[in-house]
C-alpha cells in the first residue's frame, strides 16, 4: 500500500509541475509586448516539446484525428492551460501582426478543435472556453 501511496504522490507533483509550466509560459504570453514577443514563442515551443513531447508545430501540423488522439489523455488541467497558451498566442500574434513560423489559421482551427475536446472531456460548461472560442471565431471572421 505504501508504495501505490508514494506513486500516487508521484504523480501528482508531476501534474503539479507541469501545471505550474503551463501557467508560467501563460503569465509570459500574457505579459508580453511586441518586443519579446517572439523570444516567449520560441520559448514556448522549447518547453511544450521537453514537458509534452508536442512543439507548436506538432499541434498544428497534424490531422484533427491525430491531434485529438494525442491529446485525449491528457490531463483536463492541463488541456485548459494549454488552449489558454495558445489562444494567447494566436490573439498576439495577430494583435502584433507578427508573422509566426505556424500558420495562424491552422492554430485557429486546432484550438476550436480542442476546445470541443475539452467540453467533451469535462462534462462542465466553462465561460472561459465559450469566449476563447467566440474570440477565435471573431477573429478569424475579420481577418477574410
Amino acid at each position: 500500500m505504501k508504495i501505490l501511496e508514494q506513486e500516487n504522490d508521484y504523480i501528482k507533483r508531476e501534474i503539479q509541475k507541469l501545471t505550474m509550466v503551463l501557467k508560467k509560459l501563460i503569465d509570459k504570453t500574457n505579459s508580453a509586448d511586441i518586443n519579446n514577443f517572439q523570444a516567449i514563442v520560441s520559448e514556448t515551443d522549447e518547453k511544450l516539446k521537453e514537458f509534452f513531447d508536442m512543439s507548436l508545430t506538432e499541434i498544428v501540423a497534424p490531422e484533427n484525428f491525430e491531434l485529438v488522439k494525442r491529446l485525449e489523455n491528457i490531463n483536463e488541467e492541463h488541456l485548459e492551460n494549454l488552449i489558454n497558451l495558445l489562444f494567447q498566442i494566436f490573439q498576439k500574434s495577430q494583435e502584433y501582426k507578427i508573422e509566426q513560423a505556424i500558420d495562424m489559421t491552422k492554430l485557429s482551427e486546432k484550438l476550436l478543435l480542442m476546445i470541443d475536446l475539452a467540453n467533451e472531456k469535462t462534462n462542465d460548461f466553462s465561460i472561459e472556453r465559450m469566449n476563447i472560442k467566440n474570440k477565435i471565431i471573431q477573429i478569424k471572421n475579420s481577418t477574410k
